[in-house]
């Protein structure tokens, strides 16, 4: 049975995007079959796999039961990981209702019924917002991973998605775990970060991962490329931060199902 993460902030330049497309990509290199799906409007994750986007969003078809996700998810250039694209779209092609309703529960179906051949863990990269598509992002996930960049105000926003992940749990009547709360774009050398990496782990001990990932400018590159970093440069120090990042996630995954999870090979 797959499980579902959904990365999600409310605001933008955290990192989610880059989050998403690097996470995704070392899981499939640990061996799990893994799908990211881009709910971001903008289609950044899209564009960073080297994906063009569909003319159209398949999110209506799938919601409503018409097409299935085997369908409209592309290969990419690792092994074991497919992406369903997004269109490059301001109009948000999913209402609130729908959301909440009963495609949201059919889709998420979809991926529980897979078979382990097919898919072991879903990725869903939320848009910049609490609206209706982070929605639809909660209302289908096992759990979330929330990016905090090291910066002032991070804890700013942070209450409300939180906010809206226990509302998502009240309706649905399901615990949606917290994957944790990862700090991004940190810089070692400057006191503010680690200022920041203190406070957010004073107030969530237990949420909050070990592994910060490291400002470096070989993520952005990566993605201007349309690919992982661990293709781009897997020696990088961005790669390292999300092959360690990857390595907790599945830790994580290992403790909460009791089955083992694969860890990636740096040496890839």
């Amino acid at each position: 049975m797959a499980r579902v993460i959904a990365i999600a902030s409310q605001k933008g330049g955290v990192g989610k995007t880059t989050t998403a497309v690097n996470l995704a990509g070392y899981i499939a290199l640990a061996g799990h079959r893994c799908l990211l799906v881009d709910l971001d409007p903008q289609a950044n994750a899209t564009s960073g796999l080297g994906i063009e986007s569909p003319p159209r969003s398949h999110l209506p078809a799938l919601l409503d039961g018409t097409l299935d996700w085997n369908e409209v998810s592309e290969e990419t250039a690792i092994p074991g990981l497919r992406c369903l694209p997004s269109t490059v779209n301001l109009e948000v092609p999913v209402a609130t209702a729908e959301a909440r309703g009963g495609g949201a529960q059919r889709l998420r179906q979809q991926w529980l019924d897979a078979p382990p051949s097919q898919l072991d863990v879903v990725i869903l990269d939320c848009p910049p917002s609490l609206g209706p598509l982070t929605d639809l992002a909660l209302h289908v996930a096992d759990s979330v991973l929330v990016p905090v960049q090291c910066e002032y105000f991070a804890m700013e926003g942070l209450a409300q998605v939180l906010e809206l992940v226990r509302r998502a749990e009240s309706s649905l009547e399901r615990k949606i775990e917290l994957e944790g709360l990862v700090l991004t774009l940190f810089s070692p050398e400057v006191d503010l970060c680690h200022e920041v990496a203190e406070e957010v782990r004073r107030y969530f001990p237990e949420d909050t991962l070990d592994t910060p990932v490291l400002r470096d400018p070989a993520l952005a590159e990566a993605a201007s490329h349309g690919q992982p970093i661990c293709l781009y440069q897997p020696r990088s120090a961005g790669a390292w931060s999300y092959l360690n990042l990857t390595k907790e996630v599945l830790e994580h995954e290992w403790t909460e199902t009791g089955t083992r999870a694969r860890c990636p090979d740096p040496a890839h």
